[in-house]
């Protein structure tokens, strides 16, 4: 994860452009979850409502699906609209601390 490796102003800048071009959406999770599980000390000094929202979010995306014959395997898989609507929530979260 060395050249990989992204800060949470990245982060927080992907998932804002993801909300505006749904095609970065992809890109955008998988550095969300990279930062959240793989990154060591990522939270150190934010804000817990931060963390929080961010932790969550990740979770949440573990649950999207683009493939729609994939997300018919599991009532809890959804779509990038779904998706978007979760990343804007948490957009919400952050911004309103």
């Amino acid at each position: 994860m060395t050249n990989n490796r992204h800060s949470v102003a990245d982060v927080l800048e992907l998932l804002q452009a993801a909300t505006l071009e749904p095609a970065k959406l992809s890109e955008a999770i998988r550095a969300l979850q990279a930062l959240v599980w793989k990154s060591r000390e990522w939270d150190s000094g934010l804000p817990t409502e931060m963390v929080e929202a961010l932790a969550d979010l990740a979770y949440d995306l573990d649950f999207f699906e683009p493939d729609p014959a994939a997300r018919a395997e599991d009532p809890s898989y959804f779509a990038e609209d779904r998706a978007l609507q979760e990343i804007a929530g948490a957009l919400r979260r952050i911004n309103a601390r």
